[in-house]
């Protein structure tokens, strides 16, 4: 259960990290400016992709956990109670 919750953490984590991702590539498309350069997006375009890293690290420990439990049931790992 912790396991799961630290998925659901991470994937939130992620999303954020598009969410300000584009909200900076507005902020930068927006700017009034006469020219930008290639490297003034990198910063944004990075957060984008750790963004999407994060996502797709959560979705593996959610099936790492799915694997798992299917191979070795968790109720058998489960301290039995009196």
């Amino acid at each position: 259960m912790k396991t799961t919750i630290l998925a659901y953490v991470i994937a939130l984590g992620g999303v954020a990290m598009i969410v300000f991702g584009l909200w900076g590539l507005y902020i930068l498309i927006t700017e009034r400016v006469a020219e930008l350069r290639l490297r003034d997006y990198v910063p944004t375009i990075q957060s984008i992709a750790v963004g999407l890293v994060l996502i797709g690290l959560a979705q593996a420990l959610r099936l790492s956990l799915v694997i798992f439990d299917w191979l070795v049931p968790l109720s058998s790992i489960a301290p039995k109670e009196f």
